[in-house]
């Protein structure tokens, strides 16, 4: 089942508001008892607790719900304590309704219930009712000024017949597929990370509540515009994808944020500049986007990806004339380490997930009923994967 969410500009009333601001309540109030009493699950905490939402002048319909996001947040803030990173607080700050019950998408309404009997219709732009087409609605988010509806559907995953492998970098993201390598420039993101961070410095006004407001603007504009920018990018490439049948291979850049820390021997702009890559986001629209048409996305890893030749698996030195550029003496070729490292990531990807020789260690591990040999019985272990 692939999910994704579709959202949609609307300004919401004063009542729908009110409604929002009692939930939030009901959130943090929820949030609070399960501090103090270390209850993290949901079952255990409307065991003990749910008569005490009787308190909210709200119907009862949102109250498992608020019990849920409650206990969801202090499940991650528990999670991410274990492993020793830093969390925020867990309260919410903004108005919100969420709800998975008693909605109904109508023609071009959405309605939900404010009251015992009444009921409030979102009337619906054509772009939403063109998405909730072959789809099924699971829940519904409301803000004072959007609305956000989750939808899922069935997808049936294809076969790959080929393999796309992505190298991410700071100045451009290299695929290498079937019939060539292409290079998404990405320097525009540069200059709008640089430009923000200038104009945020050239604010001189000794005002907290201004300041912070003022970053805030700045700061979601640019996160809206690199998003936008990556969108393009991670579109065109599940639209390749779709049409050579292909596989997303990335690469596993897990910890990576480490390596650009504080006393690394590092200028401050050049740590400034890797620690504001959104390596992330690219990866988190293209896994989305290819769920939702049935592509497969794996990971490999990255070691090595620009040290070993391509054609000849021979290792590469770097060439005198081109900064950027590799040169294979078996080979005597020179082409451009970006290139080099997603041909590298696609023929990882190929032989990890689609070489019809399997992995040795499916035999090691006895997923057959019957011994097989390798480069034989290949086929057989496809079988057994599917």
């Amino acid at each position: 089942m692939a999910i994704k969410s579709i959202k949609q500009n609307y300004t919401f009333s004063e009542d729908i508001t009110s409604l929002m601001n009692i939930f939030k309540e009901m959130v943090n109030f929820c949030i609070k008892i399960g501090l103090q009493e270390n209850i993290s699950t949901l079952k255990r905490f409307s065991s003990l607790h749910y008569k005490d939402l009787s308190q909210f002048d709200i119907p009862s319909k949102y109250k498992l719900t608020a019990m849920s996001q409650a206990m969801g947040r202090l499940a991650q803030r528990k999670r991410d304590m274990g492993k020793g990173r830093f969390t925020k607080s867990p309260f919410v700050l903004k108005p919100y309704l969420v709800s998975c019950y008693d909605f109904k998408i109508t023609a071009m309404f959405l309605s939900f219930p404010i009251a015992n009997n009444d009921k409030f219709l979102v009337k619906l732009n054509e772009y939403t009712i063109s998405q909730l087409k072959n789809v099924e609605p699971r829940s519904f988010t409301i803000t004072p000024n959007s609305i956000s509806i989750s939808v899922r559907r069935e997808v049936v995953q294809i076969i790959p017949e080929n393999v796309i492998g992505i190298d991410r970098n700071l100045r451009n993201v290299t695929i290498s597929t079937n019939v060539g390598t292409i290079m998404y420039k990405t320097n525009k993101l540069l200059s709008i990370k640089e430009n923000s961070s200038h104009v945020r410095a050239s604010f001189t006004r000794n005002d907290v509540r201004t300041k912070n407001k003022f970053f805030n603007q700045k700061k979601n504009r640019q996160s809206r515009r690199v998003r936008q920018y990556l969108h393009k990018i991670s579109k065109d490439v599940v639209e390749r994808a779709v049409k050579s049948k292909s596989m997303i291979v990335f690469e596993d850049l897990k910890g990576i944020r480490k390596l650009y820390r504080r006393s690394n021997g590092q200028g401050n702009k050049y740590r400034r500049r890797l620690n504001s890559w959104s390596y992330f986001e690219l990866l988190r629209q293209v896994e989305y986007k290819a769920s939702w048409t049935g592509i497969p996305v794996g990971f490999v890893d990255p070691k090595r990806t620009s040290q070993l030749c391509p054609i000849c698996g021979g290792r590469l030195q770097e060439d005198r004339f081109h900064r950027r550029k590799l040169l294979c003496i078996n080979c005597k070729k020179s082409m451009d380490r970006d290139v080099i490292a997603s041909m590298n990531i696609a023929y990882k990807g190929w032989s990890r997930f689609c070489h019809p020789r399997g992995l040795p260690s499916e035999v090691m591990n006895r997923n057959v009923s019957t011994p097989l040999i390798l480069r034989v019985d290949g086929s057989k272990l496809i079988e057994v994967q599917k």
